[in-house]
C-alpha cells in the first residue's frame, strides 16, 4: 500500500452528519444504563440528540443508520470512523449487534418522547433474537409512532458468536503467538526453518479477533512476565501494530501483513546472547553496540529466508527501521538520508510503548501510569512519527489499559477499557479490586463517566496510579 501519513481532510457533508449521529445517538443509549427515563441528565442527553436528528431530517429529509458488514452507512455512504471516533462507533456496532438490530430509519422529525421510547425499547432488548426488530417495531405501531422503523442486522455466515467466545478465542490467539515466538527462537538457535505458514495464520486469527474486539487482545498485551519478556514483546508488538493500523484506515488484508512485521521486529536479538539480553547492570560500549546491531542482524536473517515471498519487503521494514527514530538519530546509523515506511513507524511507537512499562529484576510487574502518555509524547516528532502519536494516544487512553488507580472512593481498581467517547477520554472503565484471604480480588467492573443522578457529578475518579509491586498485583492476570 502506499506510505503516506494520515492527512487531516475536510469531511464530505453525508459523512459529517452520520458522525454527528452516531456520537449523540450513542452517548444516549449509553444513558440508559445509568439514568432513570425522567432523569435531567436522560432530558439532556435526549434533547443533544434530538436537535442533531431534527436538524438532519430538515436539510437531508431522511435519516438512515445501518450496519453493512464492517461499517455504518449512513443514508447509503460510508461513514468511516476518525481516530478519535473509533472507539465509539465499535461500541454502537457492538451493542447494536448484540441485539441484532441492522438498521434505524427516521422519516419525519421526531419528538423528546418519540425518541425516549426508541432508546429504552433499544435497551431493554435481550441479546442475539433474531426477532427484536419485529418486536420493537409491533410496539413502536402500538404507541403509534410512525415516523421510526428499525430493521433486522443481516449477518454474515462468520459473524455471530458471544462475547465470551469472542473472549475465549482471543486468550487462545495470544498465547498460541507466545508458544509460535519460543518455537521462531527455537527454530533459529538450531538452524531450522522458520514457521511462516504457521506465523501467517496466526496473525490472520489475531487480526480477525482485533476486528470484532479489540479490548481483550490489548488488555492481553498487558502480560510483560520477566522471565519471558522478550517472547511477551513481540506479540504485545504486532497487536499494539495491528489495532493501531486498524485505526488509521489499514485495509484488513494488509494488517496481517503488519502483524507479522511486528511479530517479527525483534527477530535479530535471538542471535544475540541472553546474557546480554538479560543484563541488568549498564551494557559495556561493545556489548551495547552488540545489542544495536540487531535491526541489521534481523534484516539479513529475514533477507536469507526465501519463504517470506510479497512479505519480504514488508518484514524488513519492521526489523530494521523500528529504532531508527522518526528524526533519523537512533540506529543503526545511516550514511544518507531515507525515509521510513509507514510499518515501520507504526511498529516503532508500538515497540517503544511496551519497552516502557517492561518488568525489571526489581521491579517484576509493569507499572502503567498516565505519566506513561507524557514519556510518549515528550518523544513525538523525534523518537516517533508525531501523527500516528496521536492516534496510539487516543487507543490506549490516558490510563492506559493495566493502570492500578485509587478512586475518590478509596477504592481500588484496573483500568480494563478505554472510553468510546473521546470527551471522556479520561474516564475509561474500571476492573474493581479487593483483598480477601491474603489476595485481591475481581470485583465489578465500573464506569468512571456515570454520574449521580441527584447531584450531576460523576461517581468515581482517579485520585492517582498506584505501583502494582508495592501489592504484589500482577495486572495481567486480571485480563485473563
Amino acid at each position: 500500500m502506499p506510505d503516506e501519513r494520515p492527512v487531516l481532510v475536510h469531511e464530505p457533508l453525508p459523512m459529517k452528519l452520520g458522525t454527528e449521529f452516531i456520537t449523540v445517538f450513542y452517548r444516549l443509549f449509553r444513558g440508559t444504563a445509568f439514568y432513570a427515563r425522567e432523569s435531567v441528565v436522560m432530558n439532556r442527553l435526549t434533547r443533544e440528540c434530538l436537535q442533531v436528528v431534527n436538524g438532519i431530517i430538515k436539510g437531508e429529509g431522511n435519516l438512515l443508520l445501518r450496519i453493512v458488514g464492517d461499517h455504518f452507512f449512513f443514508n447509503h455512504t460510508r461513514v468511516i470512523a476518525t481516530a478519535d471516533k473509533y472507539l465509539l462507533f465499535k461500541a454502537l456496532e457492538r451493542e447494536m449487534r448484540k441485539r441484532r438490530i441492522g438498521g434505524i430509519e427516521f422519516s419525519e422529525a421526531a419528538d423528546v418522547e418519540h425518541l425516549k421510547d426508541l432508546i429504552y425499547l433499544l435497551s431493554s432488548l435481550e441479546e442475539n433474537n433474531e426477532d427484536n426488530y419485529l418486536s420493537v417495531g409491533r410496539q413502536l405501531e402500538q404507541r403509534k409512532i410512525e415516523s421510526i422503523e428499525v430493521g433486522k442486522l443481516e449477518l454474515l455466515e462468520d459473524e455471530d458468536g458471544d462475547s465470551e467466545g469472542q473472549k475465549k478465542y482471543s486468550k487462545e490467539v495470544y498465547f498460541r503467538c507466545v508458544g509460535l515466538v519460543r518455537e521462531v527462537a527455537e527454530s533459529i538457535h538450531q538452524q531450522k526453518s522458520l514457521p511462516i505458514r504457521k506465523a501467517r495464520h496466526l496473525m490472520q486469527n489475531a487480526v480477525n479477533a482485533i476486528l470484532m474486539d479489540d479490548s481483550t487482545l490489548l488488555g492481553l498485551a498487558n502480560i510483560k512476565n520477566y522471565e519471558e519478556y522478550t517472547f511477551n514483546h513481540s506479540v504485545n508488538v504486532a497487536i499494539y501494530a495491528i489495532a493501531l493500523g486498524q485505526r488509521i484506515g489499514i485495509a484488513k488484508k494488509h494488517l496481517s501483513h503488519l502483524g507479522m512485521s511486528g511479530l517479527f521486529h525483534d527477530v535479530g536479538k535471538m542471535k544475540i546472547s541472553e546474557e546480554i539480553l538479560n543484563k541488568t547492570g549498564k551494557l559495556s560500549p561493545g556489548e551495547s553496540s552488540i545489542l544495536r546491531s540487531h535491526p541489521v542482524i534481523g534484516t539479513e536473517l529475514i533477507m536469507r529466508t526465501n519463504e517470506w515471498g510479497e512479505l519480504s519487503a514488508r518484514m524488513m521494514e519492521g526489523a530494521f527501521e523500528h529504532h531508527l527514530g522518526y528524526d533519523l538519530t537512533g540506529y543503526p546509523r545511516l550514511t544518507q538520508k531515507h525515509k521510513i515506511a509507514l510499518f515501520g513507524r507504526i511498529i516503532a511507537i508500538a515497540d517503544f510503548y511496551d519497552a516502557l512499562v517492561r518488568p525489571r529484576a526489581d521491579h517484576r510487574f509493569p507499572y502503567v501510569s498516565e505519566k506513561i502518555v507524557g514519556r510518549i509524547l515528550e518523544r513525538s516528532g523525534k523518537d516517533i512519527d508525531p501523527a500516528i502519536t496521536k492516534v496510539f494516544i487516543h487507543m490506549i487512553g490516558i490510563f492506559p489499559l493495566g493502570t492500578l488507580v485509587l478512586l475518590n472512593t478509596n477504592e481500588m481498581g484496573i483500568v480494563t477499557q478505554a472510553q468510546e467517547d473521546p470527551g471522556l477520554i479520561g474516564r475509561p472503565r474500571v476492573c474493581m479490586i479487593y483483598y480477601s484471604d491474603g489476595e485481591y480480588r475481581k470485583e465489578k467492573v465500573v464506569d468512571l463517566a456515570e454520574m449521580d443522578e441527584m447531584s450531576g457529578e460523576f461517581k468515581r475518579t482517579i485520585v492517582k496510579t498506584l505501583d502494582p509491586n508495592e501489592y504484589n498485583i500482577n495486572v495481567a492476570e486480571f485480563f485473563i
